[in-house]
């Protein structure tokens, strides 16, 4: 009987008409006149050799007939829609989400990602520059990429980046202040990461000074904004080899040879779950 169905418009205009039992509500909802509703129920009926509705001035009700076909329909129909839904969920542009902190993007990653994102047009990358919060959490995140030292707890990891940490500051600052030995900093400011990620304390620990003996210090968050700080003149701040422009250039100095050693960029991602496939690439890719 199926087959002498030409249209599954009809099936679709019947089965929101069985469901509001109104062919006026009907139309409202399929976007069409009321006369259009009447004409498809008519069609079907026509088709099928049954009557669906019960016709009444005031209102309508489905026959026996009809209430079958609608238990059919109204599943069947809502099993399409959800499919074609995922169809079109599965079209869209994948979005792959990375974590990286604004002075790892900048100076680091950026000029890079041209090179990434001219192969793979029809991915949509997106960054989050919150990773150093205390409350991170990988799981918002395909991948992260982290400043520390391995091993990093509760996630996978691979090292990208082994760079040491060491003092710098402006030529003019560290004239100015006369600083020749790391107990000179205990009278100066020194430009501080969050507290949970600080290293300072340990810097100065194996440079031979009482952390506690300095008492000059502001904390900024941002590392483009306190690298920007020390650049400024306004203190001594940790940094790294990517640097290496600004300290060639003489635009600032390491006035002291200490290192922190064993600290670097990690790429992190969640080891309680798989890759995802483009995420799994640009790991590869990015290492």
């Amino acid at each position: 009987m199926l087959g002498k169905i030409t249209s599954l418009n009809s099936l679709r205009t019947f089965t929101v008409a069985a469901r509001c039992l109104s062919f006026t509500n009907a139309a409202t909802e399929l976007h069409v006149t009321q006369a259009a509703v009447s004409y498809q129920i008519r069609q079907l009926e026509t088709q099928l050799g049954v009557k669906l509705f019960h016709r009444s001035i005031r209102k309508i009700s489905l026959t026996v007939g009809g209430e079958r076909l609608y238990k059919v329909t109204r599943s069947a129909l809502r099993a399409v829609d959800t499919e074609v839904q995922q169809l079109v969920l599965t079209q869209e542009t994948p979005r792959l989400t990375i974590g990286v902190s604004t002075y790892v993007a900048v100076r680091w990653l950026s000029n890079r990602l041209n090179l990434y994102l001219d192969k793979h047009s029809d991915i949509s990358l997106q960054l989050l520059h919150d990773i150093n919060e205390k409350d991170f959490d990988i799981g918002q995140y395909d991948l992260a990429i982290r400043w520390g030292k391995a091993p990093w707890p509760n996630v996978a990891s691979e090292e990208l980046l082994l760079m040491p940490m060491m003092p710098v500051c402006t030529p003019s600052f560290l004239q100015a202040n006369g600083l020749k030995t790391p107990q000179d900093l205990q009278h100066v400011t020194l430009l501080r990461e969050s507290e949970n990620i600080d290293l300072w304390p340990i810097w100065l620990e194996k440079a031979g000074v009482d952390p506690a003996s300095v008492g000059n210090s502001r904390t900024i968050i941002d590392p483009i904004v306190r690298i920007q700080a020390a650049i400024d003149g306004q203190g001594i701040a940790l940094g790294d080899n990517l640097l290496a422009d600004e300290i060639t250039h003489g635009r600032l100095a390491v006035p002291f040879d200490i290192n922190l050693e064993g600290y670097g960029y990690h790429l992190l991602w969640n080891n309680h779950a798989p890759l995802r496939d483009i995420a799994e690439e640009f790991r590869r890719w990015l290492l």
